[in-house]
């Protein structure tokens, strides 16, 4: 138990009239004056009477105030004061303000969870928003980013940059024969082709109905053909129930030209999609 003691001398006695009380705290004397709730008319003239007990306000030099539990009394010419820490009041204060800290640590690591989710969330939601649902390749919507941002990129570092455009032969036959369903399977297969046939650089996507662009960044002509070449082939030995037939795909690729921009580079892999239709489908042209 810490605790502080004053000594007064009454008016007539000698030594200091300023009333002091005294607490040692971490090997450290200091010095309290006695605050404003000591008032004259707590002075009886009854010898050895007890003035006041209970809470007590004290403060320093430094103006600095302490409110302690205290017990005021007069010894014959002296005014005494006990004042003590309430112990058990400090260790209550301690365990809260220790519980509230390990709730706010709590609030915190949920909060921090909870935007970590809300990222997650939101980059999903970007994906999907960018995503074809039925083939899992990129939609048109993500077609026009990516050629906005990869043009710009090959033009700034003078990389070659390739476009093919796949376009599946005879499908409004498929759908007719086999039905839309068979005829989404069929757009489906080839979405899960691309997608396992290109790189991670590259970016697939849906142009529209039955026709497909491949962007592939750092890739020349030549590379942008086998790439082609390579789907062509691998699609052509596919085999989808209930069909009794092979459905295959006809591409077109083009190399960015300088200063070309996006529409005149998807118009020239258009129109050599056109010629491979033309030459008799299921085969690979170079623009």
């Amino acid at each position: 138990m810490k605790t502080a003691r004053l000594s007064r001398r009454m008016p007539g006695s000698s030594g200091s009239s300023r009333p002091k009380a005294y607490s040692q705290s971490a090997g450290l004397r200091q010095s309290f004056s006695a605050s404003q709730t000591l008032r004259p008319s707590f002075m009886r003239t009854v010898a050895d009477a007890e003035i006041h007990r209970g809470l007590l306000t004290m403060s320093n030099d430094l103006g600095q105030y302490r409110t302690l539990r205290a017990r005021v009394w007069r010894v014959n010419t002296r005014v005494r004061i006990l004042a003590e820490y309430d112990i058990a009041e400090l260790e209550r204060l301690n365990d809260t303000v220790l519980e509230l800290n390990r709730e706010y640590a709590d609030a915190q690591f949920q909060l921090a969870q909870a935007n970590v989710k809300l990222r997650q969330r939101e980059a999903e939601i970007v994906t999907l928003s960018l995503t074809d649902p039925l083939t899992g390749v990129g939609n048109r919507r993500r077609l026009d980013q990516a050629l906005t941002t990869e043009i710009s990129r090959a033009q700034r570092t003078q990389q070659s940059l390739c476009a093919c455009m796949a376009d599946l032969d005879h499908f409004k036959r498929v759908n007719d024969t086999y039905g839309h369903e068979v005829g989404d399977k069929v757009l489906a297969a080839f979405g899960q082709l691309l997608r396992r046939e290109t790189r991670a650089t590259d970016i697939a996507t849906r142009f529209g109905g039955e026709e497909f662009v491949v962007l592939m960044p750092h890739t020349d002509l030549e590379h942008g053909l086998a790439t082609a070449e390579r789907i062509r082939g691998a699609f052509a030995s596919y085999r989808i129930e209930p069909m009794s037939i092979p459905v295959t795909a006809s591409f077109g690729v083009a190399e960015l030209g300088p200063s070309e921009q996006a529409e005149a580079l998807i118009r020239r892999a258009d129109k050599t999609l056109f010629v491979a239709k033309e030459a008799g489908r299921n085969r690979v042209v170079a623009g």
